[in-house]
């Protein structure tokens, strides 16, 4: 079986994958659309998603369920932490971090509390992989802890959240046979 989840590589839904569709080939897409409309083309026979988290719900994800494009199979509650990775040698004073928009908002109070822009992407681990190919001078990307080898970055904060431990709630979607 084949089983669509949101990428690359160490993506906390990627994490989740991997208790929710263990034994499955992850396929590893850019987006949540992506991962659902593979599932709606068939090309997977499963997708994994984040359905809930401190930021609120990811809405492409509620949609499907409610309209009946998707139905949950199971559902896996995972911790989530922030660190802010960026370049090695950038040593230029922090300006702006890149991360998914529900990171962005569950870090709310680190980026207000440094006056620092941000810019939402379709994943945190995408902002990893662009500040691996393409660093930006005094940005950072948000991302889980422990993907420094992974994506060869420098971790200069942790715990971006606060002391407060968030969750994210993650789904299997199978789709809704007519």
């Amino acid at each position: 079986m084949r089983a669509a989840c949101l990428g690359p590589d160490g993506s906390f839904t990627h994490r989740a994958a991997l208790v929710l569709a263990a034994g499955c080939e992850l396929v590893l897409m850019e987006s949540v659309e992506a991962v659902l409309a593979a599932l709606d083309d068939g090309s997977v026979d499963l997708a994994v998603a984040a359905y809930d988290s401190a930021a609120g719900p990811v809405e492409a994800v509620h949609e499907a369920v409610r309209t009946g494009r998707v139905e949950i199979e199971a559902r896996h509650g995972l911790a989530v932490s922030f660190n802010l990775y960026r370049a090695p040698g950038d040593d230029a004073p922090l300006e702006g971090v890149f991360g998914h928009d529900k990171a962005l908002g569950q870090i709310e109070a680190f980026l207000k509390a440094h006056d620092l822009k941000r810019e939402a992407l379709a994943s945190n681990t995408l902002g990893l992989v662009l500040m691996r190919d393409a660093p930006r001078p005094g940005w950072g990307a948000a991302g889980p802890p422990g993907l420094e080898n992974t994506y060869p970055l420098v971790v200069t904060h942790q715990r971006l959240e606060g002391e407060t431990p968030n969750e994210t709630v993650f789904v299997r979607l199978a789709r809704r046979l007519p």
